[in-house]
């Protein structure tokens, strides 16, 4: 009986240490997979859908709620490691629509244009740059690659930058409310939501001088990305929004062609190029 007993929990014990090998095997292939980068990789940005500033955690949850939106220092630190990898071999990006504040492009078209100092190819793609709206942002971007590639029924909304601003001191009136406010000087003009009905003389000046120079900064740049002279380039602005034919007469974009056939570029020297995220290629390799 003793000896039924011990053989028993002999085979037990195999079988249990047996199933939890198999179970540890299992999760380091489950993990290496997890990890694996393909040997020729293209890495892939769609700007289109925004980012977030806050870093979420990496669940499914999380990723539902922000509906998908790569975190800003993820795309960062990933272009950073990409630079270096010899398994990424280019990247593509949609920018024609970015849901992205100024600051935000300029720290990504920062990390792109350092990204391209590796040699490796990056390519800008857009459907259409503003087509219900200015595309000034989205073609800012655009320029840090090293080609852009426009859908041949887009347009260039490079139109100039346009601010608005509301005030509430009629609807405060018709509540009998008076606001108390007071400010330093004619250009701390916050207080005017509440007192004024119009922009003041200050307030427009200071709101034109902030988009004059915001603009002077996006047209700078864009001229030294494309070596246009930027006389020429403000000739462009005039006559925007231009047609597809148009920006690419102007120099202003390098190809007409639709998101299959752009791909089909960066992967021309090897058909089995994968392609990958770049914050879920960060998160495969770890921060740097």
């Amino acid at each position: 009986m003793l000896s039924l007993l011990l053989k028993t929990f002999t085979i037990l014990g195999v079988l249990s240490a047996a199933v939890t090998l198999i179970a540890l095997g299992a999760g380091l292939c489950g993990w290496l997979v997890k990890r694996h980068v393909p040997s020729r990789t293209i890495l892939e940005m769609d700007l289109e859908a925004g980012v977030t500033e806050a870093s979420p955690p990496w669940n499914p949850v999380s990723q539902f709620i922000l509906g998908g939106k790569p975190h800003l220092r993820s795309l960062i630190e990933g272009l950073i490691r990409a630079a270096e990898d010899s398994r990424i071999v280019g990247l593509v990006a949609r920018v024609g629509t970015v849901k992205l504040g100024f600051a935000q492009t300029q720290e990504i078209r920062d990390a792109v244009i350092a990204f391209r100092k590796s040699g490796k190819k990056a390519i800008a793609y857009a459907e259409t740059f503003g087509e219900f709206g200015p595309g000034n942002v989205g073609y800012y971007l655009a320029t840090a690659f090293d080609e852009i590639h426009l859908q041949p029924s887009g347009e260039l909304g490079l139109t100039g930058l346009v601010a608005e601003a509301f005030f509430v001191k009629g609807v405060l009136e018709k509540l009998e409310i008076e606001p108390r406010l007071d400010h330093r000087k004619e250009y701390k003009n916050y207080k005017n939501l509440f007192t004024e009905k119009k922009f003041t003389p200050a307030h427009r000046e200071s709101i034109q001088r902030i988009l004059d120079s915001q603009f002077e900064q996006i047209l700078r740049g864009i001229a030294e990305r494309r070596k246009l002279p930027e006389t020429e380039l403000r000739e462009q602005v005039n006559q925007a929004p231009l047609s597809a034919a148009e920006a690419l007469g102007a120099k202003l974009v390098d190809k007409l062609s639709y998101w299959d056939e752009t791909l089909e570029t960066l992967k021309a020297p090897n058909p089995k190029t994968k392609l990958l995220y770049v914050h879920r290629y960060l998160h495969k390799v770890g921060s740097p």
